[in-house]
This record gives C-alpha cells, structure tokens and sequence, in this order.
C-alpha cells in the first residue's frame, strides 16, 4: 500500500500547487485519504483560510483517494476532474484537514468495468473539510479516467 510520504512527494510533483499551499497527505487507508493544509499558507485578506484553497484541497482529497485505490489496484489511468462544487458552511481559522468519504467497492467495480469495456469512466468522490475539528465544506467532485495509451512507437 502506498504510504502517505510516497503520495505526498506525488501530489508535490504532479500538482506544483500543492507546495505552495502546503499539502500534506496525513493518510491512506487502502480507499480513502486525509489531508491537512496550513492556515497561514492559505489565509486571505478576512485572516480565514481562502475559500479556492479550501476547494482545491477537497478537490485533491478526491483525486488522490481515487489516483491511491486504482493503483492500489494495478491500475494506470489519466484522471482529470470533469466537475467539481463546494458547499462551504464555516469559515476555516485554523489549520485545514479534508477527508475523502471511502471509494466503495461497488463504485470502484463499476469504475474498473467501465475502464475495461469502453476505455474511460466516471467516479463522483466526495471529501468533508474541517478546521479545528468543525465542518467547514463539503466538496463533491466527478474525476475521469482514461486508460493509458501505449507509448508511441518509432517509426523504421
């Protein structure tokens, strides 16, 4: 299983953003991730995290909770997010944490079929974020996956 240091040092190279915004992946529990986010990092001008930072972060739970489980799973797909909202009901004035609800293993089934019978699929993943144990938002996202092309050949 992939340890929270590997997807971190991941995210940190995939998604420059992520060091700016100091994105840790705290863990993985085989189908679901936590992250943590620094306030000061994220702060806008109201001394509250910035809500694109707050969605980002919940964006990325997502993303890296679907990216760990598939290849947990052997798989190697392109993911891009296709639509993403955020509810937001607190301001966060501290330091942020998000959790991916767990990927089940129905959604994950259907997700891999799809992959298999047509080359691409849908997953909807949801994330909760919190600041100082309270519920801050709830970002609900609908990530794409397409199988990886092979790699190009030379031509003789």
């Amino acid at each position: 299983m992939l340890t929270p240091a590997e997807l971190t040092t991941y995210i940190r190279e995939q998604i420059p953003i992520t060091v700016a915004m100091g994105v840790e992946i705290v863990e993985f529990s085989g189908n679901a991730v936590r992250a943590s986010a620094p306030l000061e990092a994220n702060i806008n001008h109201q001394e509250s995290a910035f809500g694109g930072s707050i969605d980002t972060l919940g964006i990325l739970t997502g993303f890296v909770a679907l990216v760990a489980t598939l290849k947990q799973h052997g798989q190697s797909v392109h993911l891009v997010i296709q639509h993403s909202e955020t509810e937001f009901s607190k301001p966060a004035v501290a330091d942020m944490q998000s959790e991916s609800r767990p990927i089940s293993d129905a959604a994950l089934k259907e997700f891999l079929g799809s992959l298999q019978r047509s080359g691409q699929a849908r997953m909807l993943v949801t994330s909760d974020l919190f600041s100082e144990g309270r519920l801050i938002a709830k970002n609900t996202s609908t990530f794409v996956g397409v199988v990886e092309p092979p790699p190009e050949r030379s031509k003789p």
